[in-house]
């Protein structure tokens, strides 16, 4: 069981609870490590409350007992002790074991503007870890006019888990770029920026889609693990810089 808050004070989740025949308050909240982590995060009865039949969190600290940041993305493993009350109860107390974390929500627009790209070009020629894509060096035809830079990435205004990447060209009628080529070049930059292995030891997924109705942007959705601790993200590239040209081909399978 485990219940996790984004920014240390707002409860994102809850568990349900069932004491049959009593109602029930923590009255005694003990955190231990778990798996070598954990025992990082500062915890009290007045931090849970029972609404509903169901376990929330309230009012988190944003620092741990050291006075430091709780770490994000880390499983603290917390016993708790209710105190039941009802009528014709065989116990007063019972306890549970849950897991409380804080997501990882600092993947910003600037841990994207440092990616580094590896590319293959049709003859077999290999880049590595250049700040741009540049048509000439990936494998997808036709391919005029296209060059992506990593410091052109922008975040989403009304969504700060959506990155887009616009080719700073205007592309060109008929551009043919393969979905399964950027996965690939995507996939491995994410591997490789320093800023998400800081935080990110264990795995991602990342899937593509198109849309038939605007043909010029792919999407790009990446699921780190543990998928409860991580906002799902997305980067949107769009072949061309110029809203105002019809034509400037679109991304293919």
């Amino acid at each position: 069981m485990l219940i996790v808050s984004s920014d240390g004070k707002t409860n994102l989740n809850s568990l349900p609870l069932s004491f049959v025949g009593a109602s029930a308050t923590v009255s005694d909240v003990k955190v231990d490590k778990f798996g070598g982590q954990g025992d990082d995060i500062l915890l009290f009865p007045t931090n849970f409350i029972i609404e509903n039949g169901n376990l929330y969190l309230t009012n988190l600290t944003t620092t741990n007992k050291d006075g430091g940041e709780v770490k994000a993305a880390v499983s603290n493993k917390v016993t708790l002790t209710f105190s039941l009350s009802g009528e014709n109860l065989s116990r007063y107390t019972d306890t549970a074991e849950i897991f409380v974390g804080k997501m990882q929500t600092n993947i910003s627009v600037e841990t994207f503007k440092k990616s580094k790209f590896d590319l293959k070009d049709k003859n077999g020629g290999t880049k590595v870890d250049q700040p741009s894509i540049n048509g000439g060096d990936i494998t997808s035809e036709p391919h005029e006019n296209i060059f992506f830079q990593n410091s052109q990435f922008a975040v989403g205004t009304d969504d700060t888990t959506k990155f887009f990447l616009t080719n700073s060209q205007d592309g060109k009628a008929g551009n043919k770029l393969s979905v399964a080529e950027f996965t690939t070049i995507l996939s491995n930059s994410i591997k490789k920026n320093a800023d998400i292995q800081s935080y990110n030891s264990l795995d991602f997924e990342i899937t593509s889609a198109t849309n038939k109705d605007a043909p010029r942007i792919a999407t790009w959705t990446i699921k780190f693990k543990p998928s409860v601790f991580y906002n799902e993200h997305s980067i949107l590239l769009n072949m061309s810089k110029n809203d105002s040209l019809q034509d400037v081909g679109g991304w293919v399978d």
